[in-house]
């Protein structure tokens, strides 16, 4: 039920309970809670703060040695040499996709423990089609709205505005 005389609305499909709101390190579901039947009651955006995910992606530096793309592997370390040299493009790519499937994991993880509701995403531009293409079949086939943005850091009171005003 929509309240517009009290500038409140619910999101456009009422049935989108669930919103994840994710970037390459944060997962963070949220669910919207329409008002209820005291017209003190305004709907709003519940966190419970212990589902929040933090999963901070690999970076090179922890990867290679202070030698671009040179790995040590087996090697006495004091020795200036590596056993092979990498691509640093091509290891940011797998670094990156294998911060993309965790995430997607994760998401799944959260949807399917909710038994499959209708959800919104909200994930950044740039990974958005990799992610999409990641996220478990189950997961995606309820998905109903995408929105682009990294909006893992703004608070629930921006949230609402965002998405209940």
């Amino acid at each position: 039920m929509s309240l517009w005389y009290r500038g409140v609305s619910t999101p456009p499909n009422p049935m989108e309970n669930l919103i994840i709101i994710a970037n390459l390190g944060r997962v963070r579901p949220v669910n919207y809670k329409p008002a209820g039947d005291d017209p003190l009651e305004e709907a709003h955006l519940l966190e419970e703060p212990e589902d929040v995910s933090e999963m901070r992606p690999k970076h090179i530096h922890e990867v290679v040695t202070d030698h671009a793309g040179r790995f040590r592997q087996g090697m006495d370390h004091n020795l200036d040499a590596g056993m092979s040299y990498g691509e640093e493009r091509h290891l940011k790519a797998e670094l990156e996709r294998q911060a993309l499937e965790r995430i997607a994991n994760k998401i799944g993880e959260i949807v399917a423990a909710k038994h499959y509701p209708a959800w919104r995403l909200v994930f950044p531009q740039e990974n958005l089609p990799s992610l999409l293409e990641a996220l478990p079949a189950a997961a995606h086939r309820v998905l109903s709205d995408v929105i682009p943005g990294d909006l893992t850091k703004i608070p629930l009171v921006d949230l609402e505005r965002r998405f209940i005003a």
